[in-house]
């Protein structure tokens, strides 16, 4: 299943009211715009909805609506959830156009079940603080929920900016590996090892050729006690790191003494290349991508994920605000957030097709269709017209 569309009204009628407007999504996408236009509250709307949808959190505290287009191969799911007050006051599933749950205040609501009769709507009371596309699941009469529960698990919102697990290591003995699923950046440790431990030392190969192809010459990649210091404390718990060894220096690093810009390209590619091995379709949401990476290394990594997203079942979603970033993405990848007060619309491909093909052929950057506010100039205003 894959996200082709979403819309998203918070608090409406409030002093902090927020709206988002015309988010269409392909396989690969960029998220640009000025400072405080919404790129980082866009992704947490995707987040937000997708915890919602796996049951892993429940509308109570919030005031929003959502409108969401996916597809699951050849159907077109659209989901409306309205939630005032944190309790649901509206939620429709339609497939196709045919409405198949249908929920109202109070709870009350039909749906569609498919052995019984042949197919008939049943009416059904779900109690107001859940997602009835969650509560209501079942693999016999409503089987038609599960695509989207299993695409709201496979959604991975990491923040390129953040420490992504730098500050968290596994105590020693702690071999549990079973529930990890690498939608927990703080748990990429034992992602690598879980990684490891489903798809062989294939898995390790392939992240040291990504980190090689990104000028970071790692020979190995593994986990073991840090080498940056030593507990004195014979009877004080061990842990386990993420530790490399560099091409032409002796010994290992580990993730206490790897830079922070080192630490979170690892991070990310584990936590990436596990996602992208999956045989059902992964959505990933990376914000701030290439925060804190010289030019260089920033490019290649932005290649890199792209390169995997075309290869694989796996839609990404990126944001950024770095200038070297935007320059490396196609504009067809593009999607430009422009607010005005609390509401936020779109331009890219798909609704101003015309203005990014007139900007082509200035012979600028990428980067100058933003900062130039090309497609609000008169000239892309009178090409849109």
């Amino acid at each position: 299943m894959i996200l082709n569309s979403i819309e998203f009204h918070e608090n409406p009628g409030e002093p902090l009211e927020w709206q988002l407007n015309g988010l269409t999504l392909e396989s690969i996408n960029l998220l640009v715009g000025r400072n405080a236009t919404g790129k980082t509250r866009t992704l947490g709307v995707i987040g937000t909805l997708s915890r919602l949808l796996s049951g892993e959190q429940q509308p109570k505290s919030l005031a929003a609506n959502y409108s969401a287009v996916l597809t699951n191969g050849p159907q077109e799911y659209a989901y409306q959830l309205r939630i005032a007050g944190g309790k649901v006051d509206s939620e429709i599933l339609s497939i196709d156009g045919k409405a198949v749950l249908k929920r109202g205040e109070g709870g009350y609501g039909t749906i569609f079940a498919e052995k019984l009769n042949g197919g008939t709507e049943l009416e059904f009371q779900s109690p107001t603080d859940e997602i009835a596309a969650v509560s209501r699941r079942d693999s016999i009469q409503h089987p038609y929920l599960q695509p989207l529960n299993d695409w709201a698990k496979s959604v991975r919102h990491y923040h390129f900016g953040t420490a992504l697990g730098k500050d968290h290591a596994v105590m020693h003995g702690d071999e549990r590996l079973q529930d990890v699923d690498g939608r927990d950046a703080d748990k990429v440790i034992r992602v690598f090892e879980k990684g490891r431990q489903d798809y062989g030392e294939g898995f390790v190969n392939e992240l040291i050729q990504d980190l090689q192809s990104i000028d970071y010459p790692l020979e190995a990649i593994d986990t073991g006690e840090p080498v940056s210091f030593q507990l004195t404390d014979s009877s004080a718990p061990r842990f386990r790191f993420l530790r490399v060894k560099e091409s032409g220096i002796n010994g290992l690093t580990d993730q206490n003494a790897m830079s922070q810009g080192m630490f979170r390209v690892v991070s990310l590619l584990i936590l990436v290349n596990y996602a992208s091995r999956f045989a059902t379709p992964t959505c990933v949401l990376v914000d701030d991508i290439g925060e804190g990476l010289d030019f260089s290394r920033s490019c290649r990594l932005i290649d890199l994920l792209r390169e995997k997203a075309e290869n694989s079942k796996m839609q990404l979603i990126m944001s950024t605000n770095d200038r070297f970033v935007m320059n490396q993405v196609p504009l067809q990848e593009w999607s430009v957030l422009e607010r005005s007060g609390g509401i936020v619309t779109v331009k890219n491909y798909k609704n101003s097709r015309d203005q990014f093909e007139e900007f082509r052929f200035t012979g600028l950057s990428n980067f100058s269709l933003l900062e130039t506010d090309f497609l609000n100039s008169p000239h892309a205003m009178a090409t849109a017209q």
